[in-house]
């Protein structure tokens, strides 16, 4: 009997951990898909689809839903790498005041395996909560990429139409 709870227990460790990777073997082509940031809990709710190129493109259609049934939608694209544990996003364009053009995010790796990852952001600011990100098999990060690149064209040619009409 103990023969086989001693057996059992160590297949468990041994399976735990060969689904978990050091951090130093995470690679940016591991982030390489479509991935559902998910709620977390802390109203009000929204979530995010955030499509990772091959290219290092990283971008992010965010919807948020208010208590009064108005949604907000922002997007933004960036730069993405992974290093040292930890990922890295450049912000080449943002629609939202929280995620400013020019600014590094940092998110620190603490899980990462094929269908689902977890960060903690470190930088600019330390966040407050796990971020959980699930695969969406379903949904290619380049059209993803189309739609936020058409949505800041879209809102460019808004502004400039804009300082013209005043």
């Amino acid at each position: 009997m103990f023969r086989l709870a001693f057996i059992s227990i160590l297949f468990v460790v041994l399976t735990s951990c060969s689904l978990t990777k050091p951090s130093e073997y995470f690679k940016s082509t591991d982030l390489v898909g479509t991935w559902e940031l998910k709620f977390d809990g802390v109203y009000p709710y929204w979530f995010s689809q955030i499509g990772f190129t091959e290219d290092g493109r990283k971008c992010v259609l965010s919807y948020e839903f208010d208590t009064s049934g108005r949604v907000s939608m922002d997007y933004y694209l960036s730069k993405y790498k992974v290093e040292d544990g930890y990922l890295y996003s450049e912000i080449a364009f943002s629609s939202t005041p929280y995620v400013r053009t020019g600014e590094v995010i940092k998110d620190r790796i603490d899980i990462l395996v094929k269908d689902y990852f977890e960060v903690f952001m470190v930088g600019p600011l330390s966040g407050s909560t796990a971020e959980r990100h699930q695969r969406l098999s379903d949904v290619s990060p380049e059209e993803l990429c189309k739609i936020v690149e058409n949505f800041r064209i879209t809102s460019n040619a808004k502004a400039a139409s804009a300082v013209r009409a005043f």
